[in-house]
């Protein structure tokens, strides 16, 4: 009986012992539980925070980018307004009077009318109601470059009205174009022709080749009563 009851006793102390060991581990487990959860909470609120640092720039940051992309209007650079060059000094030239500066020397040699002028090889023939007006001009060049006379810086009126300047064939008096290159400290001798009426009272005349070099236009006007024949032409006499 004693037998029997001793290991009654020895069963219950076994059994408590074994529960208490249960509640033990499972108190365990769950405080280690507990802990993961915070430790995953306070990673995961970490990690949160620091996608919304990437995410959100601060205020500094976003007002230097800002700037750097987009200026201010008013640190923009002012716009260069181009100024208006000056007015060319106007000069006479005449048929009496020739024109003379430091650099070069202009002056009229004839002015010839021609209805018609005829060669070996080419006629060059004014239309009906026509004439050839021809201006013979010498040019000096008193500087050590070249110089050239431009068709394109001519212009010209016949009684106000516009009128081209054009060409011709033959050479008048053996005279080539003024239009060509003059030679450092040498001259040149030519002529510029226009088809004019045969009624006509002034020719005016400008030149503005010299314009952007020394700021100077070359004028001249001229009527029937300055009509002159030149010299036959001839090169050595413009060197």
């Amino acid at each position: 009986m004693k037998k029997k009851l001793y290991i009654t006793l020895l069963v219950l102390l076994l059994c408590i012992n074994i529960s208490g060991c249960g509640k033990t581990e499972n108190i365990n487990n769950s405080n280690k539980n507990s802990s993961d959860i915070s430790s995953n909470v306070t990673e995961n609120n970490n990690s949160s925070q620091n996608i919304n640092t990437k995410e959100t720039p601060s205020t500094d940051n976003s007002t230097i980018l800002e700037e750097t992309i987009a200026p201010k209007f008013s640190e923009l650079p002012e716009q260069v307004v181009p100024t208006q060059s000056s007015e060319p000094e106007r000069h006479k030239l005449s048929a009496s009077q020739q024109y003379s500066d430091i650099y070069r020397a202009v002056k009229v040699l004839g002015l010839k009318e021609y209805k018609k002028i005829k060669s070996e090889k080419y006629i060059d023939k004014a239309k009906k109601g026509k004439k050839f007006l021809v201006l013979f001009l010498s040019v000096k060049n008193d500087t050590n470059k070249e110089d050239y006379i431009n068709y394109n810086y001519i212009s010209a009126k016949v009684d106000g009205k516009k009128i081209e300047h054009t060409f011709l064939l033959n050479d008048p008096k053996g005279y080539p174009t003024i239009f060509s290159h003059v030679p450092a400290n040498e001259g040149i001798g030519g002529f510029i022709v226009w088809e004019v009426p045969s009624v006509w009272k002034t020719l005016e005349f400008e030149y503005n080749g010299w314009k952007d070099i020394n700021n100077i236009s070359l004028e001249a006007k001229f009527t029937k009563d300055d009509l002159s024949d030149p010299v036959i032409y001839n090169a050595n006499d413009f060197k």
